[in-house]
């Protein structure tokens, strides 16, 4: 009789057994696997996160400084127009330009149909005394033709700045004409 009664509590032994299991299982997978999608979800350090998770177990290399290059400005832009992300490239040209290690030709400048158009020149600046004028295209600087696809803001300031003093030769067309000037 004594046989009878252990068989009966055998399977709810087995079961206890089995959920008491489960339960340890789960509990240490999600504390020691770091319960990815509870940390990506939950806390004010999400993206830190998301890039710690990214460079540790993602299966390719992955450059973490080019994703936070790309990602903070779009987080950026949903802030308001006027919240923007300068690169240290850029801030560093910003700098240049303050403490005067860097001059320009002496114009300001937009760029329609893939060419420079002078908005204005800087009174007694280079251009003012090469005779520059605005509305005039710029369409070669040092001999090499400036226009098309490859007139970019940074390619033009790349090409109008350098050190103070450095000399550099426009071809210009005035409006209304078609022979270019240097």
């Amino acid at each position: 009789m004594n046989t009878k009664k252990q068989n009966r509590f055998m399977p709810l032994i087995m079961a206890l057994c089995v959920i008491v299991g489960i339960l340890i299982g789960t509990f240490y997978a999600n504390h020691f696997s770091g319960n990815r999608l509870n940390i990506i979800n939950s806390g004010s350090n999400r993206l830190s996160n998301l890039l710690h998770i990214i460079n540790d177990q993602y299966v390719d290399k992955v450059d973490i400084d080019s994703l936070v290059d790309i990602a903070i400005p779009q987080i950026l832009a949903d802030l308001d127009p006027h919240s923007v992300y300068i690169t240290a490239k850029d801030a560093q040209a910003v700098a240049d330009d303050l403490k005067g290690s860097f001059s320009g030709v002496g114009i300001e400048f937009t760029i329609r149909q893939d060419t420079i158009r002078v908005q204005n020149v800087v009174k007694n600046g280079p251009a003012q005394r090469a005779g520059i004028l605005a509305g005039d295209k710029i369409v070669s600087v040092d001999g090499k033709p400036f226009v098309g696809k490859i007139v970019t803001n940074e390619e033009a300031m790349r090409r109008l700045k350098g050190p103070k003093d450095t000399k550099v030769k426009l071809g210009v067309v005035r409006y209304g004409q078609k022979k270019v000037k240097y």
